[in-house]
């Protein structure tokens, strides 16, 4: 079992909100899921899958957030600070490192595949302008 995050009163809490974690996997494999863009979640934003609070108290295994009367499980927290824009830019740095990371194998996939796309469009154009031609035309060539 992973080891619960120090916190302590007035620290910020950046944790995953609820749908995002499964209790069931240790923190560190929900995190590694992260060098991939969106943890598996492609669609959705840091703001989506992490929830930052400000804790006024804090319990074995739940804390409470600053005017929000609701348990929140310490085990959803992975990194505290004592500066909200910290802990944001901490959430903002973590999340796009799979972003990064995705968006340069992509370029590169793209950049490599461009010869076979042309070729392999080219052909499909060819067999369109076949297929119809009453419309296209015989093309002698």
């Amino acid at each position: 079992m992973t080891a619960l995050v120090q916190m302590q009163p007035g620290d910020w809490a950046l944790a995953f909100d609820q749908p995002y974690f499964l209790p069931e996997f240790e923190m560190a494999a929900h995190l590694e899921r992260f060098a991939r863009r969106g943890g598996g979640w492609d669609s959705h934003q840091a703001s989506d899958i992490f929830v930052l609070h400000q804790i006024s108290e804090v319990k074995p295994k739940t804390y409470f957030a600053v005017g929000d009367q609701r348990r929140h499980p310490r085990n959803y927290v992975f990194a505290t600070g004592q500066s909200e824009k910290a802990m944001l830019a901490l959430r903002d740095k973590f999340f796009a490192i799979g972003v990064e990371a995705d968006g340069s194998i992509e370029k590169e996939m793209y950049r490599l595949v461009e010869p076979f796309a042309r070729q392999k469009r080219a052909e499909a154009l060819a067999k369109v302008h076949a297929t119809l031609p009453h419309i296209f035309g015989r093309r002698t060539s």
